[in-house]
Parts: C-alpha cells; sequence; structure tokens
C-alpha cells in the first residue's frame, strides 16, 4: 500500500485491498436480543415497623436499588428450530425501596423488598456460550396501598440479553494501529493583571464636601 490507512470512514469509492489476513482472538457475539418487561400489581406486605396503620391517602415513593440475575436452566429447541436455539430461563432479583409519605411530604416509614421472576427466551446459544443479562433501565411505579397492609406497583425493566464467547477469528487486516498526533485542546491564558486589580472606591455620600 502507498499510504497509512487510518480508522475512520472509507473512500467515496471503496475501501482499499487489505494486506493481509490476521487470526485474532476476541469476543463474539451469537445472538442478542432486547426485551421491554412490564409486571403489573406487584405487592408487598408493609412491616409491622410502618405502625401506626398505613391509611390510603399516604404517598407511596418507590425506587430500584438493586438488579440481580442469572442463568437458572439452558434448554436445547428441538426441531424445526435451527441447531443451536435454546430456551434460556434467567432468574431476576429486584430490589426495591419504599417510602411512605405524609400529606406534608414527611416521611411516615422506609422499608425495602426483594421480587424475585423468571424470564425464558428464545436465543442462539450453543453449547460453549455464556449468556449475560444486562438491565439497560428501569422503573418503579406508580404505587397505592391496597388495605393498608400492603403496597402494589408496576415495575418496568428494559432487559439486553446475548449470547457470547472467546473465539479465534481470521480477519482482513491493514496492518497494525499506528497513533496519530493527540490533538491539544487549546489553553485558556491566566488573566495578568486579574481585574480588578484594586477594590473598587467608594462613592462619596450626598451632601458630604
Amino acid at each position: 500500500m502507498s499510504s497509512q490507512v487510518f480508522p475512520g470512514p472509507c473512500p467515496p469509492r471503496c475501501c482499499p485491498e487489505p494486506t493481509e489476513i490476521v487470526c485474532i482472538e476476541t469476543l463474539k457475539v451469537y445472538d442478542f436480543c432486547f426485551q421491554n418487561d412490564t409486571i403489573e400489581n406487584a405487592c408487598f406486605t408493609i412491616p409491622a415497623a410502618c405502625a401506626p396503620p398505613v391509611i390510603s391517602a399516604v404517598t407511596v415513593v418507590c425506587s430500584i436499588t438493586n438488579i440481580v440475575s442469572a442463568i437458572v436452566a439452558r434448554t436445547p429447541l428441538p426441531p424445526p428450530a435451527p441447531v443451536g436455539f435454546a430456551r434460556i430461563t434467567i432468574r431476576i432479583i429486584i430490589t426495591l425501596e419504599f417510602r411512605l409519605l405524609r400529606a406534608d411530604g414527611s416521611t411516615l416509614c422506609t422499608f425495602t423488598a426483594d421480587f424475585p421472576f423468571l424470564k425464558t427466551v428464545a436465543l442462539c446459544a450453543p453449547v460453549g456460550t455464556d449468556v449475560v443479562v444486562e438491565v439497560r433501565a428501569s422503573r418503579c411505579g406508580p404505587c397505592f396501598i391496597l388495605g393498608g397492609t400492603q403496597v402494589c406497583c408496576e415495575i418496568d425493566l428494559c432487559l439486553l440479553i446475548q449470547s457470547r464467547a472467546v473465539v479465534k477469528l481470521l480477519v482482513p487486516s491493514y496492518g497494525f494501529c499506528v497513533p496519530a498526533e493527540c490533538v491539544e485542546l487549546p489553553k485558556t491564558p491566566l488573566p495578568c493583571p486579574p481585574a480588578p486589580l484594586f477594590p473598587r472606591q467608594c462613592p462619596i455620600p450626598v451632601g458630604v464636601a
């Protein structure tokens, strides 16, 4: 090649021909999907520490403080499903914090609770791949108090699920990356002398000669 190739968009016509084929070790994604989950009427018992009895007029503020996920089962799908596809069962445990607020906005009670549930998806996950679950976004609420003894809420989750494995791939290459000179940001000059240089003179009071 007559010139060095740098990262960025290809020229308008096409990319230049690679100079070699290299073997690299990388993390390959076999399948990747997302799913929005809405759990309606997830109810939790208000602990006895929140006595006196809670009335329905109390406002409930709910927040998600922790989410843990794990793969509990992976079962190959029978034909006519493509080879390598599996039924993936995921256990998700959500930890929620509840604040019960009085009419004046003060806190009546605070407590936490866990909400476990199972999620099943079909994924290309052949033997040797790992399945990873990521909760990209979450929301808790609105909530209401049921019978003065329970808090019931709606929970929304955005799940990203992928199967992946470390593999060695043959990849067309343009050679090793050559670093470019770093772009330096312009320096902000130090004010010299600083303004104002001296304290401002006091005004002369009216009527004083």
